[in-house]
């Protein structure tokens, strides 16, 4: 492997699903088993007794970029789709020389939370997602690099460059006005859950329960405001906000030469709530800019497959 493949990848962490590697990753944090301390107070005044309660998992959180497998993005699609699919996998650290260090297995794991990166056109960063999931059960085994991994799980160079400056955002009926829409807000779905303590170690079962879908925010210049200020206005200012007023849009997420859409973030029921322009100064060569904020009832994330690891 060349030093530039080296570097891409520091950390060396890796994602296992189902006994399969899923894919390298940013970072990984969270799994910690842990209990809480119970007192029982005692009858005559003898000293406070104590013992171990409920067992509790942390969620675990990973951030990722492209090149993650099909299983992968299969499992935040399914999430999103209400078709909740619980998967037993690891964290993998490895060295240098794909030895591992350590391996955190996880069982029985839930999406919690999905989180796709802020939008920026004039941003050079490398653009992030960031996942949760909710396991059963974690645990922890160091390998202290006496076990070699092999084969060598997907090839980090493999991994499409993925920007937060590349995406494109279309509403039906206001095509035009999306062409130079400079800014979305990050997006976080989250999946709430409900634990319910089970068996006599007290361990507790996580069952998925509603989704929480958020806001689309977007920045637009003021010069393609009149079509959005037009909603606006019938939508709030006269109170027609009626279903049928509301819109349908995507957000699309563009490979490093724009030629390619990597993910696709479908917007259901769209209706606009804020319409704020920048604070107007008197003389000032700054193009003037305008927020806008839309509820959206629902969401479902497509990817494509140049976006997996091949």
């Amino acid at each position: 492997m060349t030093a530039n493949a080296r570097s891409y990848m520091n950390s060396r962490f890796f994602l296992e699903l189902e006994q399969h590697p899923s894919g390298w990753l940013f970072s990984a944090d969270g799994g910690h088993v842990q209990t809480e301390s119970v007192n029982e107070r005692m009858a005559g005044g003898y000293p406070v007794r104590k013992h171990a309660g409920n067992v509790h998992v942390d969620e675990v959180t990973i951030a990722c970029g492209t090149g993650m497998t099909q299983q992968f993005y299969s499992w935040i699609k399914k999430s999103m789709d209400y078709e909740h699919e619980r998967h037993d996998g690891a964290i993998v650290h490895a060295n240098y020389d794909f030895k591992e260090i350590s391996r955190q297995t996880f069982q029985r794991a839930l999406i919690t939370e999905v989180g796709l990166p802020a939008l920026d056109a004039t941003s050079k960063e490398p653009a992030k997602m960031t996942i949760k999931f909710s396991p059963e059960m974690c645990t922890l085994e160091y390998s202290k690099g006496t076990r070699s991994i092999n084969p060598v799980p997907l090839d980090p160079p493999k991994q499409k460059l993925w920007t937060p400056a590349n995406f494109r955002v279309r509403i039906a009926g206001l095509e035009d006005a999306c062409k130079r829409i400079s800014k979305v807000e990050a997006i976080s779905i989250k999946q709430n859950v409900v634990e319910n303590s089970i068996g006599e170690k007290l361990i507790f079962d996580k069952e998925p329960a509603q989704i929480d879908f958020p806001n689309v925010v977007i920045t637009i210049p003021e010069n393609d405001a009149e079509k959005w200020y037009k909603w606006h206005k019938e939508f709030v200012v006269e109170g027609k906000s009626y279903s049928t007023s509301e819109k349908h849009g995507s957000i699309e997420y563009l490979s490093s030469d724009l030629a390619s859409t990597l993910f696709t973030l479908d917007l259901e029921n769209l209706g606009i709530i804020k319409y704020t322009p920048d604070r107007a100064e008197s003389g000032g060569e700054k193009i003037r800019n305008i927020k806008i904020e839309m509820y959206c009832e629902k969401m479902k994330f497509e990817y494509k497959s140049n976006a997996t690891y091949k």
